[in-house]
């Protein structure tokens, strides 16, 4: 997370509580996906994806740990910036 942060120029990451989780996206600790950006409407919530699963196909949860949506990653990027979510491409040390 330090050479994350350092790279990308971010504030001191950490994983967000789980009070936190469900205030800014209604989810709960184990089912946290990139979906869950759907949930904030207002966008204020950047999403960094890894470059290197640009030509994958992303397992990703439906906003609950019980099922499991495959996407490739350019759609992912595509269905969240439609909705007016941030997403940045990054290289991720280690």
């Amino acid at each position: 997370l330090k050479a994350f942060q350092k790279a990308n120029r971010l504030r001191k990451l950490s994983f967000g509580s789980a009070e936190d989780l469900e205030a800014l996206l209604g989810l709960h600790p184990g089912s946290v996906t990139p979906l869950g950006l759907l949930n904030d409407p207002d966008g204020k919530i950047p999403l960094y994806l890894d470059r290197e699963l640009e030509h994958k196909l992303l397992g990703i949860h439906p906003n609950e740990n019980t099922a499991t949506l495959y996407l490739r990653f350019a759609d992912l990027i595509s269905l969240l910036k439609s909705q007016g979510h941030q997403v940045i491409p990054a290289d991720v040390p280690g």
